[in-house]
């Protein structure tokens, strides 16, 4: 009779070591069926995708330094006469570029006045050196006259 109270207590166990092993497979295959079922491989799935969307607008080159040179005269616009001497950092989160605004001359041929400088630009497409010139408008505001990489 002790025989078959031991039988029946390693079938038991063997039960549930089925069971315990069924309960831990089953969710494992039937991941791995359904990434068959769609037909991708661990390497297509690392692949990008290659739709793109229309909602977000890149900026371009153009449009990055266009917008820089907008944060680089309302700078030397607010800047006062005493204030010229020295170099001014300069920074543009839109874009993510940033500088240092320096040797800036001051120019008044007559009615128009002009604020002459330099600049170094840290964007996305390297490092830079520019030349400029911001005056001050009819309105009162300072606009860009003229701004360009240096040497072109």
């Amino acid at each position: 009779m002790a025989n078959d109270l031991t039988d029946a207590d390693r079938a038991e166990k063997a039960r549930h070591r089925r069971r315990a092993l069924l309960a831990l497979m089953l969710p494992i295959l039937l991941g791995a069926s359904g990434c068959m079922r769609s037909g991708r491989d661990a390497v297509s799935a690392l692949s990008l995708d290659p739709m793109t969307t229309g909602s977000i607008a890149p900026l371009s080159a153009d449009s990055e330094i266009m917008s820089d040179e907008t944060v680089i005269g309302d700078l030397l616009g607010e800047l006062t006469e005493d204030q010229l001497i020295n170099p001014h950092p300069w920074s543009n989160a839109l874009t993510g570029s940033a500088g240092v605004i320096s040797d800036i001359v001051s120019q008044n041929d007559g009615a128009t006045s002009c604020r002459v400088f330099q600049t170094t630009r840290h964007g996305f497409d390297g490092v830079a050196l520019f030349n400029g010139r911001v005056c001050r408008l009819t309105t009162g505001a300072w606009g860009m006259d003229s701004f360009e990489r240096a040497g072109s």
